[in-house]
């Protein structure tokens, strides 16, 4: 098990859905994490659930928000490639 399983994991399974999350809290000024852990598994999270006295034996990558243009309230008409080609150059 490997931190690039948990990112793969994570992006297949839940990505869509916590950059959601990431930018409905953005609106309120926050945002959400991931954090990568390596036995390849993976929690999503507040980002200020980490703080800065956490110290993680894995990674933990800011999840991307949908600008004005990309966001639909119909999630079926929102784009995420965008989001999707950060969190994987992160």
């Amino acid at each position: 098990m490997t931190i690039e399983k948990a990112f793969n994991d994570f992006m297949a399974a839940e990505f869509e859905s916590a950059v959601d999350k990431s930018t409905e809290s953005s609106w309120g000024g926050g945002s959400y994490s991931v954090e990568l852990f390596p036995d390849g598994s993976y929690r999503v999270a507040p980002s200020d659930n980490f703080g800065n006295l956490y110290f993680t034996p894995g990674v933990i990558l800011t999840i991307p928000t949908l600008g004005d243009e990309e966001w639909d309230e119909d999630p079926d008409l929102r784009y995420y490639d965008n989001a999707e080609q950060a969190m994987r150059d992160f």
